[in-house]
């Protein structure tokens, strides 16, 4: 009797742990703030149009998906926006200000009526589509952040970590930092003014110092410290992006290969993001393989048990 009592409860046990599974959030709901804009990326992407292989260098080699874009939350509060960027594995081999060293992220936003339909610089080697014209443009290493306009001029390149120095009463919270493999930027709304429907484009790049428009450079053969591209036919024009959010039902090797491709953008829904993203969601985003198994792994822990519990 007392097994067959324990064996119901190891049943229930499991049943709890998948329900709670399903239904756990993911960590970090910063009080005061909610959530105006989620997107989930697939996992593993971080490949270009899907023939990009990391330089050679030690730092970039037995190390998985290090410019690997997993997600975007932002965060409304009463005077800043939190962004947070999610990826699968952050390092800091260069020892930078921010903690993390390799990727490069640039975040274009149109948020009102006009703007620049063109990039701020040509490093990328993208391109907009027809109704995306951008007003505010953020670009994150992890050394600094800069944040720009259509009429900023790079002599007069607006640096975010020097804002508290020219008007420290109005930007004391604006914040970059690594939790893990989460990167948080917090700005204050009066640098950034989100609004419905804005449309958002996140392209991830390897940071170079010395790269034109701090993008690594391609290479049709193996390199030290170039991006090796599998494609022989690759050109000058061809995108040094690694990894983009990827609007849902798009492929992004399609939306990446080619000349200067140009990219879909997402668009902020103050309504529909009203929760963090759960642990499904996470899964959805990695592929249809992975629930699976998850799934037929449940199913024969439950049929252990209950026929452990007729065989007894």
């Amino acid at each position: 009797m007392a097994l067959k009592i324990m064996k119901n409860k190891s049943l229930k046990l499991i049943i709890i742990l998948v329900i709670c599974l399903f239904s756990l959030t993911s960590a970090v709901n910063a009080d005061g703030y909610k959530v105006i804009f989620n997107h989930i990326d697939g996992v593993g992407d971080d490949y270009g149009p899907g023939d990009y292989y990391y330089p050679q260098n030690h730092i970039f080699q037995n190390r998985g998906h290090l410019f690997d874009l997993n997600s975007l939350t932002i965060f409304e509060g009463e005077a800043n926006y939190k962004f947070r960027f999610s990826f699968s594995n952050l390092t800091d081999p260069w020892r930078a200000k921010f903690d993390f060293s390799l990727p490069l992220i640039e975040l274009y936003l149109d948020t009102q009526s006009g703007g620049s339909n063109q990039l701020f610089n040509d490093g990328a080697n993208i391109s907009f589509k027809d109704d995306f014209y951008w007003d505010n443009f953020l670009k994150i290493s992890g050394f600094w952040v800069k944040l720009f306009n259509p009429n900023s001029r790079k002599e007069t390149i607006l640096n975010i970590n020097d804002l508290s120095l020219m008007v420290p009463s109005s930007n004391d919270n604006i914040s970059v930092n690594r939790d893990g493999n989460f990167i948080f930027l917090e700005i204050p709304k009066a640098e950034i003014n989100l609004a419905q429907n804005s449309k958002i484009i996140v392209l991830i790049g390897s940071f170079d110092p010395f790269g034109y428009d701090h993008f690594r450079s391609l290479s049709n053969s193996r390199s030290y410290w170039q991006i090796y591209s599998g494609n022989k036919s690759s050109n000058p024009q061809s995108t040094r992006v690694l990894d983009i959010l990827v609007p849902g039902g798009e492929s992004q090797k399609q939306i990446l290969k080619g000349e200067l491709p140009q990219l879909p953008y997402l668009k902020i829904d103050f309504e529909k993001a009203e929760t963090e993203p759960t642990v499904v969601d996470y899964l959805m985003s990695i592929n249809k393989i992975s629930i699976a198994i998850l799934v037929l792994y449940m199913l024969l822990l439950i049929f252990v048990i209950f026929r452990f519990k007729y065989e007894k």
